[in-house]
């Protein structure tokens, strides 16, 4: 911006102040008039003017490239070949691993083995009734019958290092007095309920048609055996997994129990627990096990 000032032709006694709408200039003497222009223009603000540059350097922001690009999201059936990828391509198994679970499912039936040992030699000489309830129908149950019978049936075999390799562990009774029953059964339902029942306890049954002996029509058939029933507690190691599969067959009632337990728990304190469900005493075992299944006929 410039401003002019110029002297006016006026006499040398009247001295008059020059005003402008931007700046008052001050008392001029007389002479050729002053340019103030350029000291103007350094004292003013420069103002910002775009340049040529700043698209191109918007686009250079624009083009660099992201630190952390995200990954281009599958669809569905991209998803879909990437599962089965996946489960096509075999794990490799860990040696050492199932070598070690192989060592304390063995050693677990090493020492369940042990133990049964003993305990088979004082329960039958002990010959404890058990507080039991097998029903056979709604007229027959069997209560409170002694064991008898105990021994311990282990299948294992052992490798020329001299390591043993288990595949179960058993330990069998029989419960009852040999005590004789006769049951007759009417209708065919009643009649497979019963021998359902009867193969389930292990019991043998004979079998016969029985008819009436004035009208000689059939009535029905009877069963006569010896009410002894077959219990039985087996442990089968499961080598690949490092557990014992625990089988519990007709200790309290006509019913299997099957229960999973880790190797390792197999210690004298579980063993004794084990033991106390043998011989019907409360027991906290099943507390911790896993998968119980129970079955009934």
């Amino acid at each position: 911006m410039l401003i002019e000032l110029s002297t006016p032709r006026q006499r040398l006694g009247s001295r008059l102040p020059l005003r402008s709408a931007t700046a008052v200039a001050p008392l001029v003497s007389p002479g050729e008039a002053v340019d103030f222009s350029q000291v103007l223009r350094r004292s003013a603000r420069p103002e910002a003017t775009p340049t040529a540059d700043a698209p191109v350097a918007a686009a250079a922001v624009a083009a660099k490239p992201d630190n952390d690009p995200q990954p281009p999201k599958l669809g569905f059936l991209a998803e879909l070949e990437q599962e089965l990828r996946s489960r096509q391509i075999p794990e490799a198994p860990d040696h050492e691993a199932l070598a070690r679970n192989a060592r304390l499912a063995n050693a677990a039936c090493r020492a369940v083995l042990d133990y049964w040992t003993r305990l088979a030699e004082h329960l039958n000489a002990l010959k404890l009734p058990r507080p039991c309830r097998y029903v056979f129908d709604g007229r027959t149950v069997l209560e409170r019958r002694p064991s008898h019978g105990f021994r311990v049936d282990p299948k294992l075999r052992t490798a020329h290092c001299g390591d043993e390799h288990f595949e179960s562990v058993t330990l069998n009774w029989r419960v009852g007095s040999g005590e004789r029953l006769k049951m007759l059964k009417e209708f065919p339902a009643e009649i497979d309920r019963l021998k359902a029942r009867l193969a389930f306890a292990g019991i043998n049954a004979f079998e016969a048609q029985v008819r009436d002996p004035q009208t000689g029509r059939p009535r029905g058939t009877e069963f006569e055996f010896t009410a002894d029933i077959n219990a039985s507690v087996r442990i089968t190691p499961l080598h690949d997994e490092g557990k014992v599969r625990l089988m519990l067959i007709n200790l309290d009632a006509l019913e299997r129990t099957e229960a999973e337990l880790p190797a390792f728990a197999m210690r004298p304190h579980e063993l004794d627990e084990l033991a106390r469900l043998i011989c019907g005493r409360p027991s906290g075992l099943l507390k911790h096990a896993q998968n119980i299944v129970r079955h009934e006929p």
